[in-house]
């Protein structure tokens, strides 16, 4: 009986410790990095009461042992390394670990064990637990950035650490050469010019006296209003419209419809009423009915204004008149078209609609013309040409075709009277302004009505560039700019190499690049054989940094990695190496626990990396404070060993590992440990009930 008293005791005592780690579980929940605990039982003791017995052959079988237990105890209490769960932080300093290793901290004296990686930079920039200021142990890097084995040492970040200048050794070329670049002339067109308009004229090229174009569409209605006065009185004119397109196109037949709408109305017959188109492009009217007169004929289309202006007539033509027209000597105005190569150059118009002033008339029967102009960088060697009349507009654009040496496309007028020029292909052709004078005249009229507006600049084509930025040993800025120019009919190109600035050029500044029939490049060769280009970063008797060779990569023979030659647009690029001095702006860790600064010359440098450690046996880590472990006699010693490469743990910068306590298992635990610690509660009750009953026998 007393037995069960004692090991109702040991069950309490157990599972006290049980509810003791599970509230500890709990109670670190939300802890960074924690690791959960659990506790395992055994049977302490047992007392045989009676042994066992063999099978006696012939005879009685086996017997088993009897034995009873004495309670129980705590096996162990283990931490249950299992991975938690990743938290999201934003903040560089987080780090969160990924597998099996440990966050090695040292308080100078001892080193210490965490999966906890809130960590933070003191007042010293050195990386420390904030919670207790130990010091986040790792390698740190050399001056160039370089990682050498050794122990471990505390980390920390030095605000003022720069990158020294680096000269630049080398230029990378890549991009595409478009194979089917093509050079290109300068093409320019002037103002338009204009001429009397004549009956075969398109109604929708038609400009006004004055030079504004009328606008006539297809489609557009076109009335004639007015009044007509006979015996009978008066009446307004009420006409169908003439449809542009639909009645006709062209002036003759604007002016036939005219005639034809008027010899429809009361007082007038077939015949009494005729409409003509002069020479200089006026319209003429004439009434030779015996009665009637016609009143303030207006042709007129909506929204049509220099049309609607133009087309006004006389306010008054009477019975019997004849050569009637319709400005004030009853003259519409002289109507224009646009000019011609056969027109006249004495009847041409300015797009201002002034003549263009010639010295030509019955006394002075020639004058001359200069016609110059620029090409290239260069003035156009001067072509005189004479003028009479009979010299028409075409025999001037030869003129200007001989004087600025134009051979492929002759200079022609477009369909609206503009005078279009083709240069020849290359920058070496590119055109320039007209110069047109009358010698031995003042006749600013002639001069201003020349003036060219650039559709097209002339180009070479078959040229690209693309600059390098380069670095001296002073960290001091150069541009190579280089140029690329096609080897017409071959696969090959010559390129140069300039420097923009006062640098002194010193070899190997020119070559070839060669591409196979496929678009390779074959060959990349210095003119010089120089295997480089080479430079002075200063000019002659200056002192500074040290001359530079560059050697110029344009990718591998074969390859599509560097130059290339194809039938697209063209994309040259470069990227040079070196850079100017850095300072740190700022700071990184990737998932190899390194850390890399990051400079304000955009280069990046290794600073240190964050030193890892893993056990033999983990359940054998001692618990210290501050979520810490430290080694113990079975843990075995700490493997220092780093993130990433062969070993299967990384670190997450930003983020946190949270615990991996289970809550839902350990509450249920504590319900069981509950349950057991009052049912070994009860047992203790039950015989001391028995005792009590046994004693009550006695008496």
């Amino acid at each position: 009986m007393l037995r069960s008293l004692y090991s109702g005791i040991t069950g309490l005592t157990a599972n006290s410790i049980a509810l003791d780690v599970i509230g500890n579980n709990i109670a670190n929940a939300n802890t960074v990095g924690y690791k959960s605990s659990r506790v395992t039982f055994r049977e302490m003791l047992t007392q045989t009461v009676s042994p066992s017995q063999r099978p006696v052959s012939g005879g009685r079988g086996g017997v088993n042992a009897q034995q009873i237990g004495l309670g129980s105890s705590v096996a162990s209490i283990d931490s249950r390394f299992t991975q938690g769960h990743l938290e999201t932080t934003g903040l560089v300093n987080d780090l969160a670990l990924q597998g099996d290793g440990f966050f090695v901290l040292s308080d100078g004296a001892g080193r210490y064990y965490t999966r906890s990686g809130a960590f933070g930079l003191d007042a010293s920039n050195n990386f420390v637990d904030p919670g207790t200021g130990l010091h986040l142990q790792g390698l740190m890097a050399d001056d160039n950035g370089v990682i050498q084995p050794g122990a471990y040492q505390d980390l920390f970040l030095d605000p003022g650490r720069t990158v020294p200048a680096q000269a630049s050794t080398s230029v990378r070329l890549f991009g595409n050469l478009n194979s089917d670049a093509e050079a290109q002339g300068t093409i320019m067109e002037s103002a338009h010019f204009m001429a009397a308009a004549a009956g075969t004229d398109q109604l929708t090229a038609l400009y006004a006296q004055g030079g504004g174009a009328m606008g006539l569409l297809a489609n557009d209605q076109i009335t004639l209003t007015g009044l007509i006065t006979d015996a009978s009185g008066s009446s307004t004119l009420s006409l169908p419209a003439f449809e542009v397109g639909t009645d006709g196109n062209t002036l003759a037949d604007l002016a036939a419809w005219i005639q034809t709408s008027l010899e429809s109305l009361p007082g007038l017959a077939a015949g009494e009423v005729g409409v003509s188109i002069a020479a200089d492009g006026s319209v003429s009217l004439s009434n030779t009915s015996t009665g009637a007169t016609l009143q303030n004929l207006q042709l007129s289309v909506p929204g049509r204004i220099d049309f609607n202006q133009s087309f006004r007539f006389d306010p008054s033509i009477g019975p019997g008149g004849t050569g009637s027209t319709f400005d004030a000597v009853r003259e519409a105005g002289q109507i224009r078209a646009a000019a011609t190569s056969d027109d006249l150059l004495t009847a041409v118009y300015n797009s201002r609609g002034q003549s263009l002033g010639l010295n030509v008339s019955a006394t002075n029967p020639t004058t001359m013309l200069t016609i110059g102009g620029t090409v290239g960088a260069h003035q156009a060697p001067s072509n005189t040409m004479m003028v009479d009349a009979t010299t028409t507009v075409g025999n001037l654009l030869t003129g200007m075709q001989i004087a600025l040496g134009i051979s492929t496309t002759p200079v022609s007028l477009d369909a609206e009277g503009r005078i279009v020029m083709n240069g020849e292909v290359g920058l070496d052709n590119a055109l320039g302004q007209m110069d047109i004078r009358e010698v031995g005249e003042v006749n600013p009229t002639l001069e201003t009505s020349f003036g060219f507006s650039e559709t097209q600049a002339a180009d070479d084509g078959s040229e690209f560039t693309a600059s390098a930025t380069v670095y001296d040993s002073l960290g001091d800025v150069h541009n190579v700019l280089f140029t690329f120019t096609k080897v017409i009919g071959r696969n090959e190109w010559n390129w140069v190499a300039e420097m923009e600035g006062d640098e002194v050029m010193v070899a190997g500044n020119t070559g070839t690049a060669s591409f196979s029939e496929t678009g390779e490049i074959i060959a990349f060769r210095y003119t010089d054989d120089a295997g480089g280009l080479s430079f002075r970063p200063q000019a002659d008797g200056d002192t500074g940094a040290l001359p530079i060779t560059l050697l110029v990569d344009a990718g591998q023979i074969s390859g599509l990695s560097g130059l290339t030659q194809y039938a697209a647009n063209d994309s040259l690029q470069t990227i040079a190496d070196g850079h100017t001095v850095g300072s740190l702006l700022d700071y990184e860790i990737n998932a190899d626990g390194v850390i890399i600064g990051r400079f304000s010359n955009d280069t990046a440098q290794t600073l240190g990396q964050i030193g890892l450690a893993r056990f033999s046996n983990t359940q054998g880590l001692l618990r210290t404070e501050g979520n810490t472990f430290q080694v113990s006699g079975n843990s075995g010693l700490a493997i220092e060993t780093l993130a990433g490469g062969e070993s299967d743990t990384f670190i997450t910068s930003g983020a946190l590992e949270g615990s991996n306590v289970d809550l839902t298992q350990e509450l249920t635990n504590m319900v069981i440990a509950q349950r057991a610690f009052q049912a070994n509660a009860k047992v203790i009750t039950t015989g001391d009930q028995i005792l009590q009953d046994i004693v009550s026998m006695v008496r």
